[in-house]
């Protein structure tokens, strides 16, 4: 992209394959808009948008010159809208918000910019448009939820398993089947239909127009006919005539003479005869035709007495035709076409008043049906007669009708073409008249024309859908006997997968499906007893330890990792054993033991060892997802949670209320299976273990029940309310430590606001005195 480029420059950001933004200076004001459309017709642009400022913008609609540019894009069917540069710039990240703006388009634009803000925004569309460096990557913020179950192994451990990550299509073969068999009957029976539709069509077309081309050459001919017989008959009633055309003869009931009553007589589609003199008119009208249309002649004498002069001048004058044909329904009412010639030598001029049935009468008896209408245009294109009543008395601009442009371009006195008009397919041909310099068109309407073959269409595609429905009941009875042990299948193995391994299915086949049912059951009885072994060791260990150990993959020996440690001690318990039966002490601890380890599987920790009363337990020895000390500190938030409810329902049923204290600490130690080839412990040993032992045993001198060291809580001090302790020395470590109380989570809205709150809460009394460890 150049800096600054030239105001006729054009400049191109690709952003696909198929479009592009361009980007021009915008310039209307000077020269013609014409090269600019070229420019957007030839790069395939569908819109424009103009980018400025709003007082630009206020500037741009006072030129003549951008007015002009607009009706041309508008005219062209070119999308236009407006951007105000300095609003969008204001806006967060401009540069993102532009390329996923643009981005959205389908069809390739243009932006026309204000010379004010071409730096700005030639700026923002290198920013927008920046190729990514390699090995760089969008940033990601950290979310705030409690990590989630899926574990994250270590490289030292096993691959991963990618079934995990499969997801099942919703898309059954029974379903692929029936598509694929529809999808070719659709395909190959709608490209017949098609193909059939188009040929029928076109030769409807040629038939139609051929037809349309006759009847106009037809009444063309009836229509110079009738003109030259009116000619004849005007000239012989003006030679007979021997009243006076005087000033106001047009308002005067005059009889009618027995020439002219005889002819009128038998000509009822005629409404007068006239004439015409310097501005004065003198008619008889026709009592027949006016009967027929049931009108009052005095209202009619007064509808062609109210025309002004100047206009009847220019229907009785012409320097050019000296037939003519006028329309002149809207004076009327009702359809009323004029008709006069006009001579050079005779002052006084002979006219008719007529129907504009009177010009096709003969030929109407040839229409074979009421589709195609016939009407008459003059050499303006101005429509003269119609058989429909309401287009002649519509006054249409038939000149913008495509039909009669092409018949007043063509050389040929006759043609046809298809158009469209008034938003409806016409498809029309013309017979161009001799005399008056009129032309005939015959034309019927698409939607009527090709009704057959619309009806064909419709037959074929109920054959379509009836050979479709054939075909997919046959597909689908067929599939049943693929799919159906398939799903059989399907449905033993998630049963499978949730622990479920007497599935009851069998071979029904002696195919492929069948074999593999077969191999299932065996896998499945496999998976049964070692599931079995699974269970009863995970009951010793962890489970997770288990799944290792029996896959091989626990080798004897250690590595050193950053691991959190956790040890919880229940206080006073030794006087509370004492008051209680051997059997129910055990049973005390296993359901003590219960709701506690309950807490630390549901935040992926592993229970290391039991040690009388106490837990030890760690996070990110076997598997690490990351948040290990917060999984820890959720752990043991929610065993405070449980012993409450382990202490109210043991308050009902006469059990002891318990209290404990935990220590956590995070920190290196030593990972692995410590023994000997027969028997094994998968530990963790070091430093750390012996600190988060040692800050348990110091919840008793602080009044708590969660303590965490301070390399833990840099880690997790963002998610959690703590209340600082004053150092201590502990056995071990030549510097005091810095010790913290957890009170709870920050976003429960209930959380603890201090340390004296969490031992009303949990009934921690008050320590009798400082603790002698802290440091002075």
């Amino acid at each position: 992209m150049q800096e600054e480029p030239s105001p006729n420059q054009i400049l191109e950001v690709p952003l696909s394959n198929s479009m592009s933004v361009y980007a021009k200076r915008l310039t209307p004001f000077v020269g013609d808009p014409t090269a600019l459309l070229e420019e957007i017709h030839t790069r395939g642009i569908q819109e424009v948008i103009f980018w400025g400022t709003k007082s630009e913008a206020a500037g741009w609609k006072s030129e003549s010159a951008f007015t002009d540019l607009v009706k041309s894009l508008k005219e062209s069917r070119i999308h236009l809208s407006t951007m105000d540069g300095a609003k969008f710039r204001s806006s967060f990240d401009p540069a993102r918000k532009l390329k996923r703006f643009l981005s959205s388009y389908t069809n390739s634009i243009m932006l026309c910019y204000s010379e004010n803000e071409e730096t700005s925004l030639l700026k923002l569309l290198q920013d927008s448009f920046r190729k990514e460096e390699p090995g760089s990557k969008p940033y990601v913020p950290f979310s705030p939820n409690i990590t989630s179950g899926k574990r994250q192994e270590q490289k030292q451990e096993p691959p991963k398993n990618h079934a995990e990550d499969f997801k099942a299509s919703p898309i059954t073969i029974r379903v692929k089947l029936l598509a694929i068999v529809s999808a070719i009957v659709v395909v190959s029976m709608g490209l017949v239909i098609g193909l059939a539709t188009n040929l029928f069509r076109n030769y409807s077309v040629s038939l139609i127009q051929e037809y349309n081309l006759s009847l106009a050459r037809l009444t063309g001919l009836q229509v110079g006919i009738r003109i030259k017989e009116l000619s004849s008959r005007s000239d012989e009633f003006i030679d007979k005539s021997r009243d006076a055309v005087t000033e106001g003869s047009d308002l005067k009931k005059t009889n009618l003479p027995a020439y002219l009553a005889s002819y009128l007589q038998s000509q009822p589609k005629i409404l007068a005869w006239g004439k015409y003199e310097k501005g004065n008119s003198l008619v008889f009208y026709n009592p027949r035709f006016i009967r027929d249309v049931r009108k009052d002649e005095e209202e009619i004498r007064k509808s062609w007495a109210s025309i002004p002069k100047e206009e009847k001048e220019k229907f009785f004058t012409s320097e050019f035709e000296s037939l003519q044909l006028k329309n002149i329904s809207s004076k009327f009412g009702f359809p009323v076409v004029l008709f006069t010639e006009t001579s050079k030598t005779n002052k006084t001029l002979g006219f008719f008043l007529i129907s504009p049935q009177d010009l096709w009468e003969a030929a109407r008896s040839a229409l074979q049906t009421e589709l195609f209408a016939i009407w008459v245009v003059d050499s303006q294109g101005r429509l003269i007669a119609h058989t429909d009543e309401n287009e002649t008395l519509s006054a249409k601009d038939y000149s913008k009708n495509p039909l009669v442009q092409f018949l007043l371009r063509n050389p040929a006195d006759n043609g046809s073409q298809t158009s469209v008009f008034e938003g409806k397919e016409t498809l029309g041909s013309f017979q161009q008249l001799e005399d008056g310099n009129l032309a005939v068109v015959s034309s019927i309407e698409a939607d009527k024309a090709f009704e057959a073959v619309y009806k064909i269409r419709r037959q074929n595609f109920y054959i379509l859908v009836s050979v479709l429905s054939v075909a997919f009941l046959v597909v689908f009875l067929f599939s049943r006997t693929l799919t159906v042990p398939l799903i059989n299948l399907l449905s033993a193995t998630r049963q499978l997968e949730r622990g479920n391994y007497k599935v009851g299915i069998k071979p029904v086949t002696r195919d492929e499906v069948g074999v593999l049912t077969n191999s299932f059951l065996k896998m499945a009885r496999g998976l049964e007893e070692r599931e079995k072994i699974k269970d009863t060791f995970g009951k010793f260990v962890n489970k997770e330890i288990a799944e290792r150990a029996l896959a091989g993959d626990m080798p004897l020996g250690g590595v050193t990792k950053d691991v959190t440690v956790f040890f919880s001690d229940l206080r006073n318990f030794t006087g509370m054993s004492e008051k209680l039966k051997p059997s129910e002490v055990v049973d005390f601890l296993n359901a003590y033991f219960t709701e506690m380890v309950e807490c630390i599987y549901l935040t992926e920790g592993i229970v290391d060892k039991f040690i009388g009363d106490a837990i030890m337990a760690h996070w990110g020895a076997l598997y690490s997802g990351g948040h290990d000390a917060r999984n820890a500190v959720n752990s043991a938030l929610l065993m405070r949670n449980a012993l409450l409810e382990f202490n109210r329902v043991g308050e009902g049923i006469g059990r002891p209320q318990a209290r404990f204290g935990c220590g956590i600490n995070t920190g290196p130690v030593v990972v692995g299976q410590i023994g000997s080839e027969k028997k094994l412990e998968f530990t963790v040993i070091g430093d750390a273990v012996n600190l988060a032992s040692r800050i348990e045993y110091l919840t008793k001198d602080f009044g708590t029940d969660i303590l965490i060291s301070e390399t833990s809580y840099e880690e997790v001090k963002d998610h959690y309310r703590f209340e600082a302790l004053p150092p201590v020395w502990i056995r071990g470590k030549e510097k005091p430590q810095q010790l913290y109380a957890v009170l709870g989570w920050l976003e429960d809205p209930d959380c603890p606001a201090s340390l004296a709150e969490v031992r009303r809460i949990c009934g921690i009394a008050e320590p009798e005195g400082p603790s002698k460890s802290i440091a002075h």
